[in-house]
């Protein structure tokens, strides 16, 4: 945010002395002595009232709430609502009385750090100088900011595609069973990138299953085994969940209102029947307890997935995918225990398919990203409706002849991460929504 001045139209000034001409020139009358402003006030902006604080202590007058970025375009037509004190307001050099038409053209004047003035007490001996600072927003809350980011990994080659995940403050890109590169999320000069390639994954692994699990990263192989990593690089098999787990889903934490403990959901085949189902545990030091059979037309690769609460505080956990049934829809799943997912179908206002979709939860809604990066699709309603989003949410054009070899990722700060590799571009783009930046 910055400090900006704004136009007064127009000043009300209270003034409370008492004067008789008529009474006895040797009576004594004791005149008060505060000199404070009791209250200021703008007029509405674009409909809306913005609140003034005044720090008697500092003698500082300031909007805690900034005013809204075109407010720049709204100098001519603000007016000043209130302003009160008990007795005058000077400003300027030399020291001049407030009034109406000398304070046109004084607040677009003033200096970078505020308008000062000073309120004379009715007893014309006490004074008081104040600050009046004016906050507008310097960029739209609501809009994305993108920066492409000095460095980049040098991916060669990722024959499965490319895997982001965040572990603590880092954010990890895997290119295969024995490659990563890493880089540290928190701002510093360069955000250099270093590159693993004693990575100890077994050969079967499919990377687009590791998921952060309360800062422990789990895999599952082909085979149906389930590894674990500390540090991203060594990896060791879970005797306790290894056993026909064809896919790692999701993991939802523990929620206090419905009393449920932290669970990881994954899909299952039945060594007898040879079905999928699906499965969770709330421990990583017993088995697995199996839920309902898995749908035909549930995803079967590349998936995604993204928490958000439900109206009530329940936790919810949803999920995109690439299907072997043939769609014209982007279908999100969704579950509330990982033993039971169902789908969110909608005739209308439905994402249409994507190729390698990417779901994100972001700034209370769930946002689809993926194919060539054209079309961003956004649902604020627990993944039921989805539309386009407007221009304040699209991706730099940039984005879009950079390949399809790429990968995104949220860390904990509510930044973006766009990261392309493999046989195409090495960038790495990161972006914010303004108002959720804190760096």
């Amino acid at each position: 945010m910055r400090t900006k001045f704004l136009l007064i139209i127009a000043c009300f000034v209270f003034v409370s002395v008492a004067i008789s001409s008529c009474l006895d020139s040797d009576t004594e009358y004791a005149y008060s002595s505060d000199a404070t402003v009791h209250a200021f006030a703008l007029d509405t902006i674009h409909g809306k009232k913005y609140k003034f604080e005044i720090d008697q202590i500092q003698r500082l007058i300031f909007n805690r709430d900034s005013l809204p970025m075109d407010a720049d375009t709204l100098i001519d037509s603000i007016l000043i609502d209130t302003f009160s004190v008990y007795g005058y307001i000077t400003s300027g050099t030399p020291d001049t009385m407030l009034n109406i038409e000398n304070a046109q053209n004084l607040l677009p004047a003033a200096s970078g750090n505020g308008m000062t003035f000073r309120v004379y007490a009715p007893d014309n001996l006490t004074s008081r100088t104040y600050t009046l600072r004016i906050n507008v927003h310097k960029e739209d809350p609501d809009s994305l900011s993108w920066v492409k980011m000095a460095s980049a990994p040098i991916i060669e080659s990722a024959p499965q595609g490319l895997k982001a995940v965040t572990l603590n403050d880092d954010i990890l890109v895997y290119s295969s069973n024995k490659n990563v590169y890493t880089t540290n999320t928190i701002p510093s000069a360069t955000n250099t990138w270093d590159s693993h390639n004693e990575v100890n994954l077994p050969e079967d692994v499919i990377l687009n299953s590791i998921l952060n699990v309360e800062e422990t990263l789990m895999a599952n192989t082909a085979q149906g085994d389930v590894y674990t990593s500390n540090d991203g690089i060594q990896w060791e098999r879970s005797e306790t969940l290894s056993g026909n787990i064809t896919r790692l889903l999701a993991y939802l934490p523990a929620n206090e209102i419905s009393a449920m403990p932290a669970t990881l959901s994954a899909i299952q085949k039945d060594e007898t029947d040879g079905k999928l189902y699906f499965c969770s545990t709330n421990t990583t030091t017993t088995g697995w307890t199996r839920g309902e059979e898995v749908p035909e037309d549930f995803p079967t690769r590349n998936f995604s997935t993204a928490l958000q609460a439900t109206s009530n505080g329940l936790c919810q956990v949803f999920l995109i995918g690439t299907s072997d049934i043939e769609s014209e829809h982007t279908m999100p799943w969704a579950s509330m225990d990982g033993l039971m997912w169902v789908d969110l179908y909608t005739e209308t206002g439905y994402c249409p398919a994507m190729t390698t979709p990417y779901l994100i939860g972001y700034n209370e809604a769930l946002y689809i990203f993926g194919g060539d990066l054209t079309s961003t699709y956004l649902s604020d309603t627990g993944g039921i409706v989805w539309k386009e989003t407007d221009k304040k949410f699209w991706l730099p054009e940039a984005f879009v002849s950079n390949g399809s070899s790429y990968t995104i990722v949220r860390d904990r700060n509510d930044y973006l991460w766009f990261i392309w590799g493999g046989e195409g571009t090495n960038e790495v783009w990161r972006g914010c929504l303004n108002k959720l930046k804190k760096f």
